[in-house]
């Protein structure tokens, strides 16, 4: 307290600095629970993103499982006239070598290549969706194809 000074001066001084330091604390307080809102989300985010890949993945095991047991075998059936079953036996037994090795197709600008499933990341998933896109399409073309009775080349 200096010589001069009233007591009721020093108060509203101590108070006005209380004051400050309040305001301070309560943007601080703010700009934490901000903070921790985002990394709630970020976290969140990360979460979903890693259970869409295990969902994902799963899925792609689930697949590979299938082609073991014969599944493109199954799904091909019967030659359609003026297909050998030469060309059924060979694609089914491929497609079941790849499968055993653990290998799923891949497609990029049009050309299909192989990766081992369990070194597909993120970044491969686009390609693995446009190979199982590709294929979908070619299975429905020969079923028409043996459908209507024409013949495929």
């Amino acid at each position: 307290m200096q010589e001069n000074q009233r007591v009721s001066d020093m108060a509203v001084k101590v108070l006005a600095r209380r004051d400050e330091l309040a305001t301070l604390w309560q943007e601080d307080l703010a700009r934490k629970r901000a903070e921790e809102r985002r990394q709630a989300q970020q976290e969140k985010h990360s979460q979903v993103r890693l259970a869409a890949w295990e969902e994902f993945m799963q899925a792609e095991r689930h697949e590979l499982e299938l082609r073991k047991d014969g599944q493109l075998s199954k799904m091909l059936g019967e030659p359609p006239p003026g297909e050998p079953p030469a060309l059924v036996l060979r694609l089914a037994s491929e497609d079941r070598k790849q499968s055993e090795e653990g290998l799923v197709a891949l497609m990029s600008d049009g050309e299909v290549f192989y990766k081992h499933l369990e070194d597909l990341s993120l970044g491969d998933v686009p390609a693995r969706i446009a190979a199982v896109s590709s294929r979908t399409a070619w299975l429905k073309e020969r079923q028409e194809d043996r459908y209507f009775g024409r013949e495929t080349g």
